[in-house]
């Protein structure tokens, strides 16, 4: 779950001021971001969350540096190309591949270290995964977008599994959002290969169908042609995305929750996918059932009518609760009410069981 910064940390820092790899104590920038962090744990802790997360607050400002901050700390790429070749994304430039891809820096193993200083709470990390950096990115190097993607998963595969070594981090969170777009043959395979060696915390794959400024994603159409300029999103005509595109491909993978959202969908196309095809053995499911488009706050009634839905399809006991997606488009009050909200909604939901079972 990304969350809003405070307003003060995007004003004063800035992407090239976020630590770069482990963080020296006795510098501004470490300082600045510890603060940030602490106010962001805060947050989620007085809301009454029971997983805290690192919500991204590595990016300052632009929601584009939940990108940006990998392709940086990777090597073999160069910080410009050409236009991202999907609509919603289109107004921003694809890192392109030169070189060899490794992981130059930690990337999320500092902040995980820095969190556990923070706060006692079981900790859930997150990262843009292989799949979704390739589809983002472009290639001058390797001979197919399957060997980039390899090469940038086992890259990433080296943080998430120091980050794993980590007793109070308990989820992996790995971010496809690219998945409904560009579902490939090797797509399993990558996202495999991003986890391997995971031996503590759980791994939990996020799709969604994109939130960049708010937004939802669609398919190319023909403002514009793909890589050579941005979409228009006022004359768009491409096909929307749905959610759940990607069911039951997405069990191949190795994972042990699922989490997607339910509520953008006026049909519920989710929950119907699931009811189709059931949750394998070992899976749980974590589902968004708070608005990451919206500035208008659900009230824990309204989460609690949203969680009774799900429950029709996927078993209180194995059913996660979170927000659709990241909160970081929303000023900071607003997504504090909305985590609020989130924590009182399943209270109430847990209450409602209680009282059925009672009956």
């Amino acid at each position: 779950m990304a969350y809003s910064n405070p307003r003060w940390y995007d004003f004063v820092a800035a992407s090239y001021n976020v630590p770069f790899g482990d963080f020296i104590e006795d510098r501004i920038e470490t300082e600045v971001f510890k603060d940030a962090l602490w106010a962001v744990v805060g947050e989620q802790e007085r809301a009454g969350l029971d997983l805290v997360a690192d919500s991204r607050t590595f990016t300052t400002g632009n929601y584009s540096d939940v990108v940006v901050y990998y392709f940086s700390r990777l090597t073999g790429f160069v910080p410009y190309g050409p236009n991202v070749k999907y609509p919603l994304y289109s107004t921003l430039r694809s890192p392109t591949c030169v070189g060899d891809i490794t992981r130059a820096v930690p990337m999320m193993a500092p902040i995980a270290r820095m969190l556990t200083e923070l706060t006692d709470a079981p900790l859930k990390i997150q990262w843009t995964a292989a799949g979704t950096l390739t589809g983002l990115s472009a290639d001058r190097y390797y001979s197919s977008e399957r060997d980039r993607a390899m090469a940038i998963a086992a890259a990433l595969n080296e943080d998430i599994l120091e980050v794993d070594a980590i007793d109070q981090v308990k989820v992996l969170q790995l971010d496809e959002w690219f998945w409904p777009y560009q579902y490939e043959d090797w797509s399993i395979e990558v996202f495999n290969r991003m986890v391997e060696g995971v031996r503590n915390a759980k791994v939990m794959i996020h799709l969604c169908v994109g939130n960049y400024r708010g937004g939802r994603g669609y398919r190319p159409d023909d403002t514009a042609k793909p890589g050579e300029g941005a979409f228009d999103l006022h004359a768009r005509k491409g096909e929307s995305l749905v959610y759940e595109s990607v069911i039951p491909k997405v069990y191949e993978a190795k994972i042990d929750i699922l989490n997607m959202q339910v509520i953008e969908e006026a049909d519920l196309g989710v929950l119907e996918a699931l009811r189709k095809h059931p949750l394998p053995d070992g899976v749980d499911f974590v589902c968004g059932v708070i608005d990451p488009k919206s500035t208008y706050v659900e009230t824990p009634e309204e989460v609690a009518d949203r969680i009774s839905r799900v429950l029709e399809v996927v078993p209180a006991e194995r059913l996660g609760l979170t927000t659709g997606c990241g909160l970081k488009n929303l000023p900071r009050l607003t997504a504090y009410q909305k985590i609020r909200s989130l924590a009182d909604g399943a209270k109430l939901a847990r209450e409602r069981l209680s009282v059925s079972a009672a009956a």
